[in-house]
This record gives structure tokens, C-alpha cells and sequence, in this order.
């Protein structure tokens, strides 16, 4: 009797058994079928189950490549920069890239947001406890742009879309980048805002430009600030002892704010007038709407921008 019982709970453990393996045969059946599964640029894994058709993207950055890839959204970032795609501006303004109306974006039910990161972690937490995906996508860089449009492209169902324009941005930025001399010039980057001024890394939109005309960035393998991964503190030693060729300047604030803290922070000291750049009169105020709101595709226009700042004779002979 024990042993037809040892049997028949042996047999009860088995169908068991098979029972959890046939449950997880299904999961992965589930997430294999499902129509994209990616990593984002924040590295979390996000499953979309099937094509989104009612997607907010919160930020304005992402705009511009969603209409290239043939997207629309139902939601998005307000913006008082930029151009919003005619085919988004009907679309319901969810608040500022900085300020978003979290209630506003779960009201409109989407399937998938678009999300910037580092700026709009907060709220990921509470977007997915109501089953709504989101993918944190990076745009500072060049090549994060270019993984931006092909990812876009593959969220909105055309992936060739995204490979096509990225490719197109790259044959842009060639012909400039051929345009110019090969003598990697010594460059320094400063951001000037009312409350400091810091240098700027090969991370930033300015940085990422630099690189890709071929220029050295003297503050490139600096510690960068704590809170802050694409700056430097600022150092006028440091700049006297690389001694850059060019200074960049980029600015966030007013004019008046920004001329009193380059006054106060770099110009008062006497050290400043001995830099190369300063006594040569090479330092370029970079704008706003090309350097601190991510260009998108626009990219090629920022890196032209610095381009003829730096060699105007080239572009002016240019046929």
C-alpha cells in the first residue's frame, strides 16, 4: 500500500512539474511574439506586445525624427522653440519637457511613451502601474541621435525609415566635415550661466560637434562634476596650461546675466589675456537653438554652424 502511494505521489510531482515547464514555455511563446522587445538608452528592458498606435512623446526633440520616420503622436511636450511637424500640432500638449503633466499623459491612454532621460525618470514608476511602456531615449550626442532614429523607426513599425534618414544625416556631416582642414585644432568649450560657468565634454551638443570636425577638446578626460557627466568645473589654470586655439562659448540665460558672470568668473583675471584664443580674438558664442535644445536633425546644421565659424573662408570660396 505505501509503495502505491509513494507511486501515485511521484506521478502527482511529474505532472506537476510539467505543468510549471509547460507555463514557461508560454511566457517565452508570449514575449517572442510580441512586436519589439528593447533595451533603451536608460538600459531597461521594455516589451511592447504589439505595434503602439497611440504614442506621447515628452520632449520636443523627438518630433522631428518621429515625423521622418512617418510617425504621429497623440500626446506631446510643449514647446515655445523649434518646429512642431504640421501633422503633431494638433496633438494634446501634455506640459513642458521639464514641467509634464503626469495625470494629463495616463488620461490619454497611450500604449508607449517616449521619454527623455534623465529628465523624466520620476514618472516611470507611475506610467507602468498603469500598463503603460515607456522608453528613455538619449539625444545629446550625434551618435545618439542616429541610434534615436534607427529605435523610432523600429517603435513605429519602419525600420528602413530610420535607417534611411540616419544615413542621410551621416552623408551631410561627410560633406562638411570634408570641406575643412585636417589640423585638429585645440578648442575649449565654456557654458556660462547666471550662477557659474563650467567646461563642457565631448558628451554635450557642442562637444559631440567638435568631435566629429575633428577637433581636440582640452578638457576632454577631465573628472566631470558630480550630478553632471557631460562638465567640468572651470579652471583658468588648466586653460593657460593647454592653451586652447578656439573658445566656444555657450550660454543659458540673459545676455546681461551671462556678460556679468564671464565679467566676474574669467575676464577679470589678468591670466585670460594671455590665452592664445583671447589675444587672436577666436572666442565663438555658439546659439542656443543649435547647442542647448538638442538640433535632432538638425545636427548637420549645428556642426556647419561651428564649421564656418572656424574656417568662414572655406565656405565663403565654396562653389
Amino acid at each position: 500500500m505505501k509503495k502505491i502511494i509513494m507511486v501515485l505521489l511521484l506521478l502527482l510531482q511529474m505532472i506537476a512539474v510539467s505543468g510549471c515547464g509547460n507555463q514557461n514555455t508560454k511566457e517565452t511563446t508570449v514575449d517572442s511574439n510580441a512586436f519589439l522587445t528593447i533595451t533603451d538608452d536608460a538600459g531597461r528592458k521594455v516589451v511592447l506586445k504589439s505595434k503602439p498606435e497611440r504614442i506621447v512623446s515628452l520632449s520636443p526633440s523627438f518630433l522631428g525624427m518621429i515625423d521622418a520616420v512617418g510617425g504621429k503622436v497623440i500626446g506631446r511636450a510643449s514647446s515655445k522653440v523649434g518646429t512642431i511637424p504640421e501633422s503633431m500640432k494638433d496633438a494634446q500638449e501634455v506640459g513642458f519637457t521639464y514641467n509634464i503633466d503626469v495625470e494629463r499623459v495616463v488620461a490619454l491612454k497611450p500604449d508607449c511613451v517616449l521619454a527623455l532621460k534623465g529628465q523624466h525618470d520620476k514618472f516611470i514608476s507611475l506610467l507602468e502601474s498603469n500598463n503603460i511602456p515607456v522608453i528613455e531615449i538619449d539625444v545629446r550626442t550625434y551618435k545618439e541621435v542616429q541610434n534615436a532614429l534607427k529605435l523610432i523607426g523600429k517603435i513605429y513599425g519602419t525600420p528602413q525609415k530610420g535607417e534611411q534618414t540616419a544615413e542621410k544625416l551621416d552623408n551631410e556631416i561627410s560633406k562638411i566635415s570634408e570641406k575643412i582642414p585636417k589640423d585638429e585644432k585645440k578648442i575649449v568649450i565654456l557654458h556660462a550661466s547666471a550662477k557659474n560657468v563650467t567646461v563642457e565634454l565631448d558628451g554635450t551638443i557642442a562637444g559631440s560637434a567638435a568631435k566629429l570636425l575633428g577637433f581636440k577638446n582640452v578638457a576632454a578626460g577631465s573628472t566631470p562634476l558630480s550630478g553632471d557627466p557631460d562638465k567640468t568645473p572651470y579652471s583658468l589654470e588648466e586653460l593657460v596650461k593647454n592653451d586652447p586655439e578656439l573658445i566656444f562659448i555657450t550660454s543659458m540665460g540673459t545676455d546681461q546675466a551671462i556678460e556679468n558672470r564671464l565679467r566676474s568668473d574669467v575676464q577679470s583675471n589678468p591670466a585670460w589675456n594671455s590665452l592664445k584664443a583671447v589675444r587672436e580674438n577666436r572666442i565663438i558664442f555658439l546659439p542656443e537653438q543649435l547647442f542647448l535644445i538638442n538640433p535632432g536633425l538638425q545636427y548637420p546644421k549645428a556642426v556647419e554652424y561651428m564649421a564656418r565659424a572656424v574656417y568662414p573662408e572655406v565656405f565663403t570660396n565654396a562653389k
